[in-house]
């Protein structure tokens, strides 16, 4: 039987749970088919008890269904940094990080006696510290508790990571030792520390991985008071785990694989790529990885948020010339489709625009065109063509300009005939009625 416990082990699990139940929230209980019904149970028990404050229940002629409601000019901060901070332990990770810090203050003070005497190896860049071995011994010596050495090995190495010890290679072997301390303080903050508290009070809420901008609040035990975000894209911290190991890859210009599962079908696939950009809607805030794949010879773009176990390969010899013909290809991406047939797509549309009122409607299309070409035909009409690898993805951008398009002409007929269908559609419902009845339309 699964018992409760509030924190988690695996994310990857948390993030997709909270994402389809409590974000999008079109799953009820009955729908959720991952594992038994007391496993959603203990879910929702546990993600509940981070966000009590936001959670809300509906029912329908179904079933219950549960989400997050929050208002961003309420909240200071997002409430889904707390999943972050939920990671589980063991009974070992507890004693391990006890034992691992008294020996090595131990052996620290002892070195530093010898130092004193002269003892020390002054041919020695590192006296002293520990190999895992000599740690097991100690432990096992002090305290009676036995741990296997590969399982030190492995926390010698984390705590290297974050920066509590250091390490160095003596011969065959790792030597580890306290990492040095932070200088004391021996004066109040200085006027530079109110400062950058303030910077990381926005940074927890406007940038990607604000959640280290939340748990570094957390330290100073302070909250964000000053800023509300309009469009405060809070779901998108679920995959910063993904991003950060993309950015890790493109950093050091390595190609990488990864699970994607697909939002529509549900079907897992796995893929490779060579990460070069990362794209962020203004829209939706959804980010996407621009990846150059080998295999078919093109670009293409793959969500975030569909991506899981991204693993690092090998490091790719011509990564900054892939990303000088990815710059050279921007110009012509609406969105962030590449299409399918890798050819570009023509697309003319024929504005009336009233001269002496609507200036504000040319000065949108010379803004919002993104390098198409804008020309004046004759008085109140213009024209406007473009090549774009997708001309799809400009529907949802001509519609809001109905009403003023004379004609519209393009290379994917399909995009075309959507677009005439809908307003054909609309005519029929709004404009039928008063042309029957003889009413100037």
């Amino acid at each position: 039987m699964a018992e409760f416990q509030e924190l988690i082990k695996n994310f990857d699990r948390i993030r997709d749970y909270m994402r389809q139940f409590y974000i999008y929230g079109f799953k009820a209980r009955t729908e959720f088919d991952g594992k038994s019904a007391r496993t959603y149970d203990n879910e929702r028990r546990r993600i509940e008890s981070w966000l009590a404050d936001y959670t809300r229940a509906d029912y329908t002629s179904k079933s219950k269904h549960v989400y997050i409601n929050v208002d961003s000019k309420e909240i200071p901060q997002n409430p889904l940094y707390t999943a972050w901070k939920s990671k589980s332990f063991t009974d070992n990770d507890l004693m391990l990080h006890f034992f691992i810090l008294d020996q090595m203050i131990e052996d620290g003070n002892e070195n530093a006696g010898l130092a004193k005497a002269g003892a020390a190896n002054p041919e020695s860049p590192s006296p002293g510290g520990l190999t895992a071995g000599e740690l097991c011994d100690r432990i096992c010596a002090d305290y009676g508790v036995v741990f296997d050495s590969q399982t030190v090995r492995l926390k010698l190495k984390e705590y290297e990571s974050l920066g509590l010890l250091s390490a160095w290679k003596d011969k065959k072997q790792l030597r580890y030792r306290l990492a040095p301390l932070l200088a004391p303080e021996t004066a109040g903050p200085s006027p530079a520390w109110d400062r950058l508290i303030m910077a990381v009070k926005f940074f927890q809420g406007a940038a990607p991985f604000g959640v280290v901008g939340s748990t570094i609040l957390d330290r100073e035990e302070t909250d964000n008071e000053y800023f509300q975000f309009k469009h405060h894209f809070i779901v998108h911290t679920l995959e910063d785990g993904v991003l950060s190991d993309v950015l890790a890859a493109m950093k050091q210009g390595r190609a990488i694989s990864f699970t994607n599962r697909s939002g529509r079908t549900g079907n897992v696939s796995q893929s490779r790529g060579l990460p070069l950009k990362i794209f962020v809607s203004t829209r939706t805030g959804r980010r996407y990885v621009c990846l150059y794949q080998e295999n078919t010879r093109r670009f293409t773009n793959m969500r975030l948020d569909s991506m899981s176990d991204v693993t690092p390969l090998e490091i790719h010899s011509d990564y900054s010339r892939k990303q000088d013909l990815l710059k050279r290809n921007l110009d012509r991406l609406w969105g962030v489709s590449f299409s399918g047939s890798g050819r570009l797509e023509e697309i003319c549309i024929k504005f009336y625009v009233n001269e002496s009122t609507e200036a504000y409607v040319l000065d949108r299309l010379y803004r919002e065109g993104r390098g198409g070409e804008i020309q004046r035909i004759r008085e109140n009409e213009y024209l406007y063509s473009g090549a774009f690898f997708d001309t799809n993805e400009m529907l949802s951008w001509v519609k809001t300009f109905t009403g003023r398009i004379l004609d519209i002409q393009g290379s994917n007929h399909f995009a075309v005939a959507k677009i005439t269908y809908d307003w054909e559609k609309m005519y029929e419902m709004y404009c039928r009625d008063g042309e029957e009845n003889g009413e100037e339309i």
